[in-house]
């Protein structure tokens, strides 16, 4: 058997949204055929979106470092800077890029959820990087101005909001939240998402300090937000523990890694997807019967 490490993306479209509108964004993104820039001198670009399967829509990220070919270069042997006779002669094509990863994902348009595969045989593609990937390959201008601003959240791990809450001393709680799709929560993110629209506002930020001395205690309503923007935007805290050391969390610090396995002789990396995909949706099925 083999491990994989899977990360989750929400991936939110203004109105109108619907499942259509999200696949043909992806379609369109591939369509571009653009290598963006993850990290340094790393890029990425999507090498395949499609069909749908059980559901799903399955797509390939290759990752690459992009060497640049003007640049100084370095001989290993003599140590020492390569000239322009030693240079002559040695020609790498423009569109072939070394230090090739490839990362599979599939994408749940209902839920608008995209699980990646995040590591697996010493290559990576960490969440925040996967974000911002994301992030700028679905806001390019062309596609921003057919779809609107495309906001694109690493799901946090399970735990992480509620270690935020539980902070001993908890001296400062910040919310930002970007309009939701009302999917997971329908009738709290509704009213989140209606009255950001009535007030023409993008993003809503909520901070509670605590009075001189005292412990903030979030009631229902905050909670409710701090709910809602783990997945849509971002939560921290700051808070003291019992030695009175400063403690600080945040839901993009922590996102959520699961691990699954699926055998190589006879199943693809989508296997593990699959199932850690099921998982993850089913728990938004059981917190929306809470909620």
């Amino acid at each position: 058997m083999r491990k994989v490490t899977v990360g989750v993306l929400n991936i939110v479209m203004p109105e109108p949204h619907n499942r259509e509108r999200y696949v043909e964004l992806f379609k369109k993104a591939h369509g571009t055929r653009r290598a963006l820039t993850v990290r340094g001198k790393f890029a990425a670009i999507l090498g395949g979106f499609g069909p749908k399967e059980n559901g799903y829509y399955g797509g390939v990220v290759h990752k690459f470092f992009d060497l640049e070919l003007t640049g100084k270069w370095l001989n290993l042997q003599a140590r020492k800077p390569v000239d322009d006779a030693e240079r002559e002669g040695v020609s790498v094509p423009e569109h072939l890029k070394p230090g090739l990863e490839t990362f599979d994902f599939l994408f749940f348009p209902p839920k608008h959820r995209l699980f990646f595969v995040s590591r697996e045989r010493g290559e990576s593609f960490g969440p925040l990087d996967a974000a911002r990937y994301f992030r700028a390959l679905l806001n390019q201008p062309a596609l921003r101005e057919e779809f609107g601003e495309i906001e694109v959240t690493a799901e946090p791990d399970k735990d992480t909001l509620r270690k935020i809450l539980a902070i001993p001393g908890l001296r400062r709680l910040d919310i930002q939240i970007s309009p939701p799709n009302p999917d997971d929560f329908e009738d709290f993110e509704q009213d989140v998402k209606d009255r950001l629209k009535a007030q023409h506002a993008r993003r809503m930020d909520v901070s509670l300090i605590a009075s001189r001395g005292e412990t903030l205690a979030p009631d229902n309503e905050i909670q409710a937000l701090a709910e809602v923007a783990k997945s849509n935007g971002l939560v921290s805290g700051r808070g003291r523990d019992d030695e009175g050391n400063v403690v600080e969390l945040s839901t993009k610090q922590h996102p959520l890694l699961e691990t699954a396995e699926y055998d190589p002789d006879v199943e693809f990396p989508s296997t593990a997807l699959y199932a850690v995909a099921s998982d993850f949706l089913r728990s938004l099925v059981r917190r929306a019967a809470r909620g």
